[in-house]
């Protein structure tokens, strides 16, 4: 059992409205790109509420077999040898893709690293798109380098710079399985997800950026027996929260436009606030991904009228009242509105 604490304020157990958007996480189904849904949820004021959303959402991936980037690993090194041979490596511009309008949203530096590795290797200009083989460039500690092509397999063990690691080498740094199992007892987590990172979860911080997202998550915590006491933002596994090496959730940071990874496309966004919430529905990458926006409703009559219209049906979309009556109960002072593709 879980003793709660927001700001200054603490409770026995998790508070209702805490547990239903945990719970709105946890339930939410799987991406479907024919069905593809949009949510808003509004709270009487301001909170922590997407943090705790993407915190069931990551729960419910830890117990998903596919819920990892193992096996796209390899596709992602490809696109990023691409982008750096045919795009990064001949631009003559400081690093600004929005600037450019190259289509990209963060540069190839074309350098890898690896857990086992203290410097970095760099890909090659011999990589073949053609026979999907991927080729890097080794130095030998002297001035000679030779080039390596790798197995699939092999090439799990390197990660772009900059990035996640694909698997962690040190048990010690993997997720704590009984803290997440905690929230929900009858979730079957994987202990190899524990320890492998992955992005088809994403977080959208609040406009003022990544720092006032995450100081605000710091204020909501959980004591499990009074033996184990953890912040909400140190639980989220966003890379540089806390202080394992795995990553289970992306980062969308509204203020730079940027991502903390080089972005795959995610199933689920989760959209702290109104402007975070419209920054997302208009980005390209998120156009296929379920998209789940919280914000305080104390907004200006034109703000809530914007919101009104983006959540409305259409040609495109549909209310979806299926998926409101299979979420768990509502609480008093939440209202949810979910929409989804026609057809």
């Amino acid at each position: 059992m879980f003793s709660f604490f927001e700001r200054d304020q603490g409770f026995e157990c998790i508070p209702a409205w805490a547990t239903f958007l945990m719970q709105v996480g946890y339930y939410w189904p799987k991406a479907n790109p024919g069905k593809r849904r949009i949510a808003l949820i509004s709270m009487p004021c301001d909170s922590a509420g997407a943090g705790l959303i993407a915190l069931g959402a990551m729960i419910c991936d830890l117990a998903d077999p596919q819920a990892n980037d193992v096996d796209s690993h390899y596709d992602k090194l490809l696109r990023y040898a691409f982008q750096y041979l045919k795009s990064c490596k001949q631009c003559d511009m400081a690093c600004n893709p929005i600037a450019k309008n190259c289509g990209y949203i963060k540069q190839s530096t074309g350098k890898l690293r690896s857990k086992d590795l203290r410097g970095t290797v760099e890909i090659s200009d011999q990589t073949d798109f053609t026979t999907r083989e991927i080729r890097w460039i080794v130095p030998d500690g002297r001035s000679n380098h030779c080039i390596v092509t790798p197995t699939r397999n092999y090439a799990n063990n390197y990660y772009l710079e900059n990035d996640v690691p694909l698997v962690l080498n040190k048990s010690d740094q993997e997720l704590s399985l009984n803290l997440y199992k905690s929230f929900f007892p009858g979730s079957e987590i994987l202990t190899k997800n524990l320890s492998q990172s992955f992005s088809g979860l994403c977080l959208a911080g609040r406009a003022e950026g990544a720092s006032t997202t995450r100081e605000i998550y710091s204020n909501i915590k959980f004591i499990l027996q009074k033996e184990l006491e953890v912040k909400l933002d140190q639980i989220l596994a966003v890379h540089g929260w806390s202080e394992g090496g795995v990553s289970r959730m992306a980062f969308y940071n509204p203020r730079s436009d940027s991502f903390d990874r080089h972005a795959t496309y995610p199933r689920l966004v989760v959209a702290d606030g109104y402007s975070s919430f419209l920054k997302v529905i208009h980005k390209d990458i998120f156009q296929n991904s379920d998209i789940i926006g919280v914000f305080d409703r104390c907004l200006a009559r034109e703000d809530l009228e914007v919101l009104r219209e983006l959540i409305s049906p259409n040609q495109w979309y549909e209310d979806d009242e299926e998926l409101l009556l299979n979420l768990p109960t509502n609480t008093l002072g939440i209202s949810v509105k979910i929409i989804k593709r026609r057809g």
